[in-house]
């Protein structure tokens, strides 16, 4: 049956040249929207001059799974890896082949789980197992990506019918080719790693989501767009909330409604496949266990039960250090990513104090419209307030349009949407006379806090004061007589929080040596600059490094990139000062003596000098640039 299929399909392959062929022609002649080209294929390309691990590894990855390796590998925004070809003839010939790499992926997995990722997309174009299967692969994309850019109706109509007759045909091959290509990845990686990458990659693309939607959308909304836009992510996944909300999806993925052109076939059996091979694999190692043990007349610990026992756990760290200097990366394709936005960057904890305060003033502004035009006196807090605590609740819920709500939910409706809106409207109220304010949440994506610290949920106390009417009354005082006063050691908290918000955790770019009040290494990080002197012993491997024709600026750089950047910068050698904190800093470049001016928020500053021989680690300025745009300047 498999082998009619895919006779069948190959006949329609064939037919498939004629109407893909009137369809590009109709592509030109009508010119639908501008989609991505050879030119621009998206993402951020990694070099093997700037990446040569990362190359090292595809290259080996290529070679166990039979194919070529890419001629491209390009960095995403995107949970996702793949590999594509841009193919000619609807994927009958190839052509340059990319790979794309989703910073998020590498910020979920481990490096061994980006093995196996990687791995399953390169065989798909691997002639190691069904040279048909990588044809039929690369045509359904073809004839996929050119179904979804037509435009024009009378090409457009007949192309799908097409596509869907293809594609339903080619279903039951497509799904046989991924199967292969886990099976490939299994091969590669051991199928228990293959099985664990499938059950986390719905989790990461479901925390993924959640970060877009509730954290970036909402600065969005009013203009903004979150700086360290990478690493926020990271901070979200490593919030123990959601670390459990995530462990829940990878032990019970969720089945996903698929397009039509999906090659995919069910999560589940794709995991279970997998996993019988890890219980047969694990059998077959006890049973050759036992015969030792019965061969010998030894207890059979040799060791190689405990070596399997570690093997089981993966210690191959986070994807992420398969590329040289990552932060530096990141932020690249982050700038790439907003550039004509038009979007104001600024630090997530700020946008969240925006975003929170302005959802809760549209909310309020409804309710209280709503009491207006109803003519309720007063319309505002107090007022609603007042209804509950009277007794008149009903004349609040009558407020809501329940629409076409069934008749039996109509009361619970009205009571939810009454609470929503209540809540905000408290909330409202206290951030308004500085009585509460909004904070950053991993578990929120925001919280409201009372001038002590507290959490406030002021939904609940919404819900609270409708099923009470004496419960109402006490809200209404608490919101009005809440004590203004903050002890010192809430204040001291506060302060050491902030301390904390721009503590370096990562390295972008270095130089040394550069003098100004003596020899020192500049060293740019992902929450501000930082110059450090060298110390007794770093004067000494430099001197070393002179004596042997190495390089001094090199041997400091490898030194303080050595030590973790929040540790250096509480170092006592070791001046830091935070982004927010640079007033201004001006760059001059002259033929062979270059110059940096540093001014601060509080009037002092660096003036630092190096020659045009001085050792740059990574792309400094770039990154000074990105940080602080207009504050940064040229000569």
């Amino acid at each position: 049956m498999r082998t009619l299929r895919a006779a069948l399909a190959v006949l329609l392959l064939a037919v498939v040249i004629i109407p893909a062929a009137l369809a590009l022609v109709g592509r030109q002649v009508f010119k639908p929207r501008r989609t991505r080209s050879a030119n621009d294929p998206g993402g951020l390309a990694l070099t093997e001059e700037t990446q040569p691990t990362l190359w090292a590894e595809v290259r080996e990855l290529a070679g166990a799974t039979g194919t070529r390796a890419p001629d491209e590998i390009r960095l995403v925004p995107d949970v996702n890896a793949a590999v594509s070809d841009e193919t000619k003839l609807v994927g009958l010939i190839s052509g340059t082949r990319r790979m794309f790499i989703g910073v998020p992926l590498l910020q979920g997995v481990s490096r061994n789980q980006l093995r196996a990722v990687l791995a399953h997309e390169l065989a798909h174009h691997s002639s190691a197992h069904t040279r048909l299967g990588g044809l039929i692969h690369r045509a359904r994309l073809a004839i996929a990506q050119v179904a979804a850019g037509l435009s024009n109706p009378f090409l457009k109509r007949p192309f799908r019918t097409y596509a869907r007759i293809f594609f339903a045909l080619t279903r039951p091959l497509a799904h046989a080719h991924e199967l292969s290509a886990d099976q490939v990845s299994a091969q590669v990686v051991g199928s228990r790693t293959a099985a664990v990458t499938l059950r986390t990659l719905p989790a990461l693309a479901a925390a993924w989501q959640i970060y877009l939607e509730q954290y970036v959308d909402a600065g969005t909304h009013y203009g903004l767009r979150p700086t360290r836009f990478f690493d926020n992510f990271t901070n979200l996944m490593s919030d123990s909330d959601r670390l459990g909300e995530l462990a829940r999806i990878s032990a019970e993925p969720p089945e996903v409604k698929v397009s039509a052109y999906d090659s995919h076939p069910p999560l589940h059996e794709r995991i279970e496949r997998l996993e019988t091979m890890t219980a047969s694999e694990d059998a077959a190692g006890s049973d050759r266990a036992d015969g030792a043990d019965g061969a010998d007349g030894t207890d059979g610990t040799d060791g190689t039960d405990h070596a399997d026992d570690a093997n089981r756990q993966d210690r191959s760290g986070n994807a992420t250090s398969i590329l040289r200097y990552p932060s530096q990366s990141f932020l690249a394709l982050e700038d790439q990513i907003f550039a004509g936005s038009g979007l104001t960057p600024a630090p997530l904890a700020e946008i969240v104090i925006v975003a929170g305060a302005r959802a809760a003033a549209q909310d309020t502004e409804t309710l209280l419209c709503a009491m207006r035009e109803n003519e309720i006196v007063p319309a505002t807090l107090r007022g609603a307030l007042d209804l509950i605590a009277s007794g008149n609740l009903d004349t609040l819920l009558e407020l809501v349009d329940v629409g076409e709500t069934p008749a039996e939910d109509e009361a619970d409706t009205r009571r939810t949407v009454i609470a929503r809106l209540l809540g905000a409207t408290i909330a409202h109220e206290l951030v308004s006379e500085k009585k509460a304010r909004y904070e950053l949440s991993w578990a929120g994506p925001w919280r409201l806090v009372d001038i002590s610290g507290q959490e406030v949920d002021p939904e609940a106390l919404a819900h609270e004061a409708l099923g009470s009417p004496g419960y109402a009354a006490a809200l209404r005082a608490w919101v009005h007589q809440l004590d203004m006063k903050v002890d010192n050691e809430a204040a001291v908290r506060t302060a050491g929080a902030a301390q904390a918000l721009v503590s370096p955790d990562g390295y972008i770019g270095a130089l040394a040596p550069v003098s100004g009040d003596g020899i020192r290494t500049l060293l740019v990080t992902d929450t501000g600059l930082m110059l450090l002197k060298p110390s007794g012993s770093d004067r000494v491997a430099t001197g070393l490094a002179s004596m042997t024709a190495g390089s001094p600026g090199k041997k400091l750089i490898q030194r303080a990139l050595a030590r973790p950047p929040a540790d250096l910068a509480a170092a006592t050698n070791a001046a830091f000062v935070p982004w927010d904190q640079i007033r201004a800093l001006h760059l001059k470049q002259g033929t062979s003596r270059r110059s940096a001016d540093i001014t601060t928020a509080t009037g002092h500053g660096w003036s630092l000098r190096w020659s045009e021989g001085a050792d740059v680690e990574g792309h400094p300025w770039p990154a000074v640039h990105h940080y602080l745009g207009p504050r940064f300047t040229v000569d």
